[in-house]
């Protein structure tokens, strides 16, 4: 069965490092941007721990639209509140 979500192919697996690049994205898609950040967040604790290393230094390697102070200790430190922060979305009604 095929995943609507993933279309592109695979390289051969590779360990995960962090890159000297910046997202490039439109005003418009920065909603979806969040809402990733966001779902990243709410399953931080299921990522092993050298994953979560790696993800902070890339977040804090990469530019912002915002200047605005992204060091890696404030950005774990924002990871930790926030999820501890996090409150349960109410059930849609039928």
């Amino acid at each position: 069965m095929t995943d609507p979500h993933r279309s592109r192919t695979f390289a051969p697996l590779q360990p995960p490092q962090v890159v000297p690049r910046t997202l490039k994205y439109r005003e418009q898609q920065e909603h979806l941007l969040r809402r990733l950040g966001s779902a990243l967040v709410l399953q931080w604790d299921a990522l092993p721990d050298e994953l979560q290393d790696l993800i902070i230094d890339q977040a804090a390697l990469v530019d912002d639209r915002d200047d605005a102070p992204h060091d890696a200790g404030e950005i774990g430190s924002f990871i930790r509140n926030a999820k501890t922060g996090a409150i349960a979305k109410p059930a849609a009604a039928d």
